[in-house]
């Protein structure tokens, strides 16, 4: 009996003993979730905090941008490359102008050498707080001296103890902003034929009773339609506006834009004071020199401007009332370099190659002296550039390319292949045998510019004159059509395939006056502790 009772007595034992070993265990493990909750917790705090310091960063980052870009450190150059003077004015300029933020102004220019004995100068605010408690920004523009042409600029954003960093790169450098179009006109544009647009257009034209754009559905807007007209004004003269006109086969008259594109953007802010829309942009004088006046050819004939179809007399004959006798020299198979036509020569260039810079004077004056100059059949292996006449006359200044023309610039100003501010620029390959070769890089700049047959350019179509004086405006066309109401365009033949590709990283060219400017470089964009 005795045996019995100490038995169960034993099992007793153990069963409290196991019970105590799993309340232990128990206790343990809510310690652990205990813990781990509080150590996510933790975590999560420190996240939002090195989250907040990364958006106070940022915050920072997009106030120096915007200082960058609306700074003005009032300075101008004519030249497509920023100098390292212009650079240090620049620089200067930049410091002493920069505004305050919130308050906090920046600090007085100092010099610093870095931890790599790298030397420069810095500009710096103090913290700025954006709204949230103990969360800040400070930001710090610096220049190395062996770097001059880049402001560096660094946004350090902090909550307490944690920061984060954003560093980019911001260029001293020509303000280029119409390089972001394939196409930028003061006057109205049409798009036809088999041509492709790689880009955005953008037209000032700002007469509602006439369309800026006709765009017929065989050519495409590879980008957006920008105009400065309102829709408001639009349909003010038209019934619908531009983008209820998108269907090919419509007989409406006002059916303007029928080609693809990426939409149409209106109201438009008036961007003539883009560099290269005005006239008082350019001086050209800069090629102007150490150049070989080209002497009076043996040969002259008479030839109109614009001339008859070729079944009704060609260039022999005029146009209409409107045409103008022309007295042309003739050079015929010539190889020239770095040569002047001087002022009324009204040359006829036959199958002639050109080197370098061909420049073409009027002597400023665009009325008593001109030069209207004809190209047939010639190679060009640099840049033609004009005088700048201060009118429009698009008779009497005009560059007229007939047969087949071919451009290769290897010419040391790449940044255009046509600099001819205010001069009709009637541009094409007509012979469809060589479009492969007609390729122009750069910029091609005219007081209003007709591309006609075949050409592929890489680069922007600037047709910087205002035409809203005339009743009609004149048209920049680009892939003439017969009877299109602009262009000289008279036979068949002149009916080709155009392709234009923009640029925005190219320089304006030389002798286009325009604002240093100091430009974020994304590309450049980095982030650290």
């Amino acid at each position: 009996m005795q045996f019995k009772f100490t038995r169960r007595h034993s099992e007793r034992g153990a069963v409290l003993i196991i019970a105590m070993v799993f309340v232990l265990l128990f206790s343990t493990l809510a310690v652990s979730l205990c813990s781990i909750a509080s150590s996510n917790a933790q975590i999560a705090h420190n996240q939002r905090k090195v989250n907040s310091a990364l958006y106070a960063a940022q915050s920072g980052l997009e106030c120096a941008k915007r200082i960058a870009l609306t700074t003005n450190i009032d300075i101008s150059t004519p030249s497509n490359q920023v100098t390292v003077p212009q650079a240090n004015t620049a620089w200067t300029n930049f410091c002493s102008s920069v505004p305050a933020l919130d308050g906090q102004a920046f600090g007085s220019v100092t010099a610093f050498t870095d931890t790599d004995g790298r030397s420069g100068q810095e500009i710096v605010t103090g913290p700025i707080n954006f709204g949230a408690t103990n969360v800040t920004f400070r930001l710090r523009f610096f220049r190395y001296d062996d770097e001059p042409m880049v402001i560096m600029f660094e946004s350090v954003g902090s909550n307490n103890e944690i920061t984060r960093t954003i560093q980019m790169d911001m260029a001293i450098t020509k303000e280029n902003s119409v390089m972001q179009y394939a196409i930028a006109s003061r006057g109205r544009m049409w798009v036809t034929g088999d041509s492709t647009i790689d880009g955005d257009i953008y037209s000032s034209w700002d007469r509602p009773e006439l369309s800026p754009f006709d765009i017929t559905a065989d050519s495409r807007i590879e980008g957006t339609i920008n105009t400065v007209l309102t829709k408001e004004e639009i349909e003010s003269d038209h019934p619908y506006p531009y983008d209820d006109y998108q269907f090919e086969d419509s007989n409406d008259p006002d059916c303007v834009i029928r080609g693809y594109n990426e939409g149409i953007n209106y109201g438009v802010h008036d961007q003539t004071a883009m560099p290269g829309m005005e006239i008082s942009d350019y001086d050209t004088d800069g090629y102007d020199s150490s150049l070989y006046t080209l002497p009076y050819s043996g040969t002259v004939i008479r030839e109109y401007f614009p001339h008859a179809p070729s079944d009704l007399g060609g260039y022999t004959q005029p146009r209409d009332y409107g045409s103008v006798a022309l007295n042309r020299n003739v050079y015929d198979g010539m190889t020239l370099n770095n040569v002047k036509v001087a002022y009324s020569r009204n040359a006829l260039f036959r199958n002639c190659t050109f080197e370098g810079v061909l420049y073409i004077d009027c002597y400023k004056s665009g009325t008593s002296y001109y030069n209207n100059i004809r190209f047939e059949d010639c190679t060009f292996n640099g840049i033609i550039v004009t005088d700048v006449p201060q009118v429009l006359n698009w008779q009497r200044n005009c560059l007229y390319f007939t047969g087949g023309a071919t451009f290769n610039n290897e010419s040391a100003y790449q940044e255009a292949t046509i600099l001819a501010p205010h001069f009709n620029v009637n541009l094409g390959n007509t012979n469809p045998e060589q479009s492969d070769n007609n390729v122009l890089t750069g910029a091609i700049v005219g007081g209003i510019v007709d591309i006609r047959g075949n050409a592929q350019i890489n680069g922007t179509v600037i047709s910087m004159c205002d035409t809203t004086i005339y009743s009609s405006g004149y048209v920049t066309n680009i892939g003439a059509t017969l009877g299109d109401g602009g262009s000289e365009t008279t036979e068949l033949g002149d009916i080709g395939t155009i392709g234009i590709t923009p640029n925005p990283d190219q320089l304006l060219p030389s002798g286009i006056t325009t604002p240093i400017v100091i430009k974020p470089d994304l590309k450049t964009y980095s982030e650290g502790v």
